[in-house]
């Protein structure tokens, strides 16, 4: 079911703490209700048994008629066999006598036109069956899936797995059905996802050398064709193609305790099952059920101890990094041991905060609504525009890019970080690749005449980084990251080098210290202390004003770039 989660129109819903539903899409806009109970005991109160039964017939009657619908779950009830009394719910194939708790169960279903899939199918009864009573040592059906009886052909079985070992006194019920779930399509337009690349093979001075050459053959026969979109997905496709070949994909993979000792984990789980299914085939023995259960216990321990020793051994390792103030690998170190951050659709809270939005779809909007809000506001920009210093025109700001600054702006990049949609990170392009710069600056030359760049320099898939403070459900505690292609970023980096050397003539106040050379936040500290130290020796006062722009950089104004000519 894996693949399927992608393809959900909205999360699984939570109705109370016994019932949950889950839509899944199927074609022609329709789609499937799956229904998941938990019935109260037989032992409960009858209010409590009310309760349930009146919820789940307020949910059954809340799916529309036009809907597949599945209920399955651990109802706690015996239906019994007497289908002639209960005609189209219960089939020809029950087992066992009625119960109160059953009783209730049929009377819900009769309600709702609903058939009890267990009994349809003639099969043995320990493939009926699915708990067994802890006093009589008897086998019970009271675990079912329950459809329209409409759909009733359009099951194929429905029995008890004697095979899955659970460790409980109920047997896995599995249910096979014919119904076509609609896969998840690409929209119209949109490209193929292409595959991220293992670059942590370059550790390897080998493979770095082989991707490098293996580049520079493949490059050296690339023919520029002076169409900005086509050389860029020519030069793309080579380099990724080269690298994806030299270095392979990456595999995002959870490390557990019980990946690296998984043989013995096998042997001891073997023996374990074999006991097991000798005391199931006779349950009076009292000798199989004492070897069964000491067999158990010394199971548990010996996979306790491994995961012990195993988590043992990652925390020394994650102590280390930190004690190197290694952040880097302490939090990959991290991420391998818990997972990636959870991601995805969780649900959000609308421009108002009042409405919970569950659905996919609308969550997508609720995202674009915010950054189309956070990245378009408007501001007033003429005052401070007409007082800026009017300067001569540097034309050297406008000759097309060189191979000297290319390889100064792809030495600038950072390691590590996500690439754009064209999945080729920074690490490629740092490899030391002579054809690969060279052929990159003919193709930013080739744009920079042209005046026109390809699309994907210009499209940022948008991530949001939870900031952990705040409701999570309210898109302002979230910090958005464009994914920007790192050739996109190697080009910037070539404009913004010019600008910077150009803007250090003088042209910037002495008072600016943010993102220039040599006034580091640590060089700007030690001037504030000295600036306090001299104040208190004059016995002056000193005002101190600590300003925290609200999304500073988001909402830069676009329209001032443009009149001030700054790209």
């Amino acid at each position: 079911m894996n693949h399927l989660v992608r393809t959900l129109a909205s999360l699984p819903k939570g109705v109370n703490n016994r019932l949950m539903t889950l839509h899944l899409p199927l074609p022609r806009g329709k789609q499937a209700t799956l229904i998941s109970a938990y019935a109260p005991t037989k032992t409960n109160p009858d209010e409590v048994k009310d309760k349930f039964y009146k919820d789940l017939n307020a949910l059954l009657s809340s799916v529309k008629r036009t809907d597949r619908l599945i209920l399955l779950g651990n109802f706690n009830a015996r239906v019994g066999s007497d289908h002639s009394a209960w005609v189209g719910i219960i089939g020809k194939n029950g087992i066992g006598k009625c119960n109160s708790n059953g009783l209730l169960l049929l009377k819900t279903l009769a309600v709702h036109d609903l058939t009890i899939t267990n009994t349809i199918f003639r099969l043995p009864n320990r493939k009926k069956t699915s708990w067994m009573h802890p006093c009589s040592k008897h086998w019970h059906l009271i675990d079912y899936i329950i459809v329209r009886r409409k759909d009733r052909q359009d099951v194929r079985v429905t029995k008890a797995m004697l095979s899955a070992d659970c460790w409980t006194d109920h047997r896995l019920i599995i249910s096979k059905l014919n119904f076509y779930i609609k896969p998840k399509r690409r929209p119209p337009g949109n490209k193929a996802v292409m595959k991220r690349i293992n670059i942590s093979k370059l550790w390897n001075p080998n493979t770095a050398t082989s991707l490098a050459e293996d580049l520079d053959n493949q490059l050296s026969e690339l023919q520029l064709e002076g169409n900005a979109e086509k050389d860029w997905e020519s030069f793309r496709d080579i380099v990724h193609s080269s690298a994806l070949k030299v270095l392979g994909p990456s595999h995002r993979k959870q490390q557990d305790w019980f990946d690296e000792n998984d043989d013995e984990i096998k042997a001891l789980l073997a023996e374990k099952h074999c006991l097991h299914r000798a005391y199931q085939n006779d349950l009076s023995s009292i000798a199989k059920k004492n070897a069964f259960n000491n067999t158990r216990r010394t199971v548990q321990s010996k996979l306790r101890k491994m995961q012990d020793s195993w988590l043992s051994a990652k925390a020394d390792e994650i102590q280390k990094f930190a004690d190197r103030n290694d952040t880097k690998r302490f939090y990959e170190a991290l991420r391998s041991l818990y997972g990636p951050q959870p991601s995805g659709s969780f649900p959000l809270l609308d421009l108002y905060g009042v409405t919970l939005i569950t659905e996919k779809t609308r969550i997508l909007q609720r995202w674009a609504e915010h950054f189309q809000f956070v990245l378009n506001q408007s501001s007033s920009i003429n005052e401070a525009i007409d007082r800026m210093p009017q300067v001569d025109i540097n034309h050297s700001l406008d000759a097309p890019p060189t191979n000297t600054e290319t390889q100064q702006a792809i030495s600038q990049l950072s390691s590590g970080k996500a690439p754009g949609s064209d999945a080729i990170p920074a690490e490629v392009y740092k490899d030391d690749g002579t054809v690969l710069v060279d052929k990159l600056t003919l193709l930013f030359q080739s744009f920079w005449n042209q005046g026109s760049l390809p699309q994907e320099f210009k499209d940022a898939p948008i991530v949001h980084l939870y900031k952990r403070k705040g409701n999570r459900q309210v898109c302002d505690n979230h910090r958005g990251i464009s994914l920007l292609s790192i050739a996109g970023k190697i080009l910037a980096r070539v404009l913004l080098n010019r600008l910077t050397d150009h803007l250090e003539q003088g042209l910037l106040p002495e008072t600016q210290c943010g993102f220039r050379k040599e006034r580091s936040t640590v060089d700007m500290i030690f001037a504030a202390r000295q600036l306090q130290e001299k104040c208190q020796e004059q016995n002056r006062e000193l005002y101190t004003t600590f300003v925290d722009l609200t999304k500073a950089f988001d909402t830069v104004s676009c329209e001032g770039h443009v009149e001030v000519w700054v790209p």
